[in-house]
């Protein structure tokens, strides 16, 4: 009998893995154990994870882009929402070549770089094209902040495609971006040995109050100023929880450690989340002095008037 190649040997052992996959497919199905989402090899919440998840805000960002319909001008640095609407937190931040390389090289280097994302294409962008961009953006932000809930950056993203119908392509009720949001906070007020992701939780309460606060605001709210106050509390307490691993931080020296750019976007963060959260303050007072003459008219009404 003939030996048989190596390629046939292949062959058969994939044909009996499929055969095996096939048979055993039913059950994995109903194993409520491998529900999705899936954590293939624990990268999600790893530091893998948190690596992939600022790799991927460069495809994030060109399928935005392309979506939208307009060309956007990365040389400039943003860490926060564009006012055109770019929503790519930090990924603006490109790593440029270094500056010891010759300029022509440098120049060939950008060109290829801008020619990577740049549009050919004669036609306009079309609804359907736009609205499939947009639903792959969101895709990769989800994806994204499953690797990462502390990433800045990618949760505030998220939120944004989930709350605003005009970059969103699921509509979302309040009840679910806010058990989002919980998780976030959750997750980042675990994480005990950095400042930053502290600042991603109070990031995460402040979308939380400004929800709160619009739905007070409707012709229907579920919530009350007392519900908005102790949103401002948790607010208070993630700001808390960064001043306070920022000075422990700040006495062994690990503020040091990291570049100046990635300081100075911790700063402006911390600026930005603060003042927010004193407009908010300044609302929840507002919604509070509006409340008052209306609960001081139920107090001096009789319960019944007939007794008059």
């Amino acid at each position: 009998m003939p030996l048989l190649t190596p390629h046939t040997q292949t062959a058969i052992l994939f044909g009996c893995g499929a055969m095996m996959l096939s048979f055993s497919a039913h059950h994995m199905a109903r194993n409520p154990e491998l529900e999705t989402p899936l954590n293939p090899l624990g990268i999600n919440r790893s530091p893998y994870g948190e690596v992939i998840a600022m790799a991927a805000q460069g495809p994030i960002d060109t399928y935005f882009h392309n979506g939208s319909g307009h060309e956007h001008d990365h040389e400039h640095h943003c860490d926060h929402e564009c006012k055109d609407g770019c929503v790519h937190g930090e990924a603006s931040a490109r790593v440029k070549p270094q500056a010891a390389l010759p300029d022509r090289l440098r120049g060939f280097i950008e060109s290829l770089a801008a020619a990577s994302t740049a549009r050919n294409n004669p036609r306009p962008v079309t609804s359907a094209h736009q609205f499939y961009m947009r639903r792959k953006t969101e895709d990769k932000l989800r994806f994204a902040y499953n690797l990462d809930p502390a990433h800045y950056g990618n949760y505030n993203s998220y939120h944004l495609f989930l709350t605003e119908s005009h970059f969103g392509t699921r509509r979302t009720l309040t009840p679910t971006a806010i058990k989002l949001a919980k998780e976030t906070i959750d997750y980042c007020l675990a994480q005990k040995d950095d400042p930053r992701p502290s600042l991603t939780a109070a990031a995460a309460a402040s979308n939380i109050l400004e929800l709160m606060i619009n739905n007070v605001r409707s012709t229907n709210p579920q919530f009350s100023t007392d519900h908005l106050n102790e949103a401002l509390a948790v607010l208070d307490h993630c700001l808390a929880r960064h001043q306070e691993i920022s000075a422990q931080w700040q006495a062994t020296g690990n503020w040091s450690r990291l570049s100046p750019f990635r300081i100075r976007e911790a700063q402006e963060r911390l600026y930005f989340i603060s003042k927010v959260r004193d407009a908010e303050e300044k609302a929840i007072r507002l919604l509070e002095q509006q409340s008052r003459p209306f609960q001081a008219i139920q107090a001096s009404t009789p319960i019944n008037s007939a007794d008059q």
